[in-house]
Formats: C-alpha cells, structure tokens, sequence
C-alpha cells in the first residue's frame, strides 16, 4: 500500500532539464564523482543509477539522502534526470518533535498526578497559622509576613516538571524539518546540475 503524503515526508522526487546530447553513459560519468564517495555502494543499469551510502561522511555533498535512484529519461526532442532520494536525516527530523511533545505530555501528566496526590493529603493537613506582626514593626512598616498555605498552593499549581523544555526542543526540531525539507531537495538539484555541466570524471 503506497502513502504518498507520509512517503512525502522523507523522499524528495523530481526532474532537471538536462542537454538531450547526453547519452546515460556520458551523464552518469558526469555524475561520478558527486555519487561514488567512500561507504558508497553504486550500481547502473541502462538508464538508471541506484545508489546506498552506509554511514556518508559529513563532507559528502549528498550525506543528507542516504539512498536513491537516477533515470535518464528522453522527454520528446529533449531529455531530463529524474532522482528518487530517500533522507534518514529528514525523517529523524520529523520524528524528533512528537519525541518532545510527549515529554512534555509526560511531565504534565505527572504535574497531575503529584497534585492529586497533594491535594488527598492536603485533606488531612490542617492550615498553617499566619504569623502576627510584632506591633513596633507593625509601626514602622514592615511588610505582613508571607502566608505559608499561598506559597504552598503556589508550588502545587506550577508542578515541579516543567513542559517548557519539551515544547521548546520540539518547535526547535519542526523549524530544522521545514527548512531541510525545502533546502536541501534544492541543493540536490544544484548540484545535479553543476555535475551535469562539467565534463566526466578522468
């Protein structure tokens, strides 16, 4: 069963123009050196050129898409390059979020419980007495002193896990997401094209 929505999340798919004088030899010679790096395992079969990377440096121009597929294909009187990229870098970038909202989820949840739990004991604590004001600092204007059962309801309102942390590393990750998503398919296809242009690998 094919999901192409959810396939979109981790592939990119696409096609450059390329000069229609270019037989596949010639192209995926041109393409060599952007495609054969180290840990690289390559393979062409007419028209197409697969390729798997196992652990691609971080100087690999295409470390990002760990896995694809190159077809020359003639479009009429031209021809074009179409590339099937698969990205663990992307897909480990969307999944990081959901990762974070339920720690967040989590710490709100145990916020929960342990103020269930304080509130049931609470039941039973009878409330702390306030402290009077001693008459002469009453005179000079001292401040009252702090209400002991306030501060006490303050701590139990905030909780002592704090969501924040969760949510701000997972809108941190959907930000890395949206921009790999669109940057990096672009730099794929700059470098396709600069690769096409040059002449083949000696």
């Amino acid at each position: 069963m094919k999901l192409p929505i959810i396939d979109r999340i981790w592939r990119v798919r696409g096609a450059i123009a390329i000069d229609p004088v270019l037989g596949a030899d010639e192209a995926f010679a041109r393409l060599d050196p952007l495609v054969r790096t180290a840990d690289t395992a390559v393979q062409i079969e007419g028209n197409t050129l697969t390729y798997a990377k196992d652990n691609p440096a971080a100087q690999d121009k295409l470390a990002t898409f760990t896995r694809g597929t190159l077809t020359l294909e003639r479009v009429g009187a031209g021809a074009v390059l179409r590339f099937d990229l698969f990205s663990h870098a992307l897909l480990m970038a969307f999944l990081a979020p959901l990762l974070f909202l339920g720690f967040a989820q989590l710490a709100n949840v145990i916020n929960s419980w342990e103020k269930t739990g304080a509130q049931a004991s609470e039941a039973e604590e009878p409330s702390r007495p306030v402290k009077a004001l001693h008459p002469v600092d009453q005179f000079l204007g001292a401040p009252a002193p702090d209400d002991p059962n306030k501060a006490k309801d303050k701590e139990k309102d905030e909780g002592r896990h704090s969501p924040d942390e969760g949510y701000f590393m997972a809108g941190l990750f959907a930000a890395i997401y949206l921009v790999g998503r669109w940057l990096e398919p672009w730099l794929a296809r700059r470098r396709f094209r600069a690769a096409l242009s040059g002449p083949p690998a000696t």
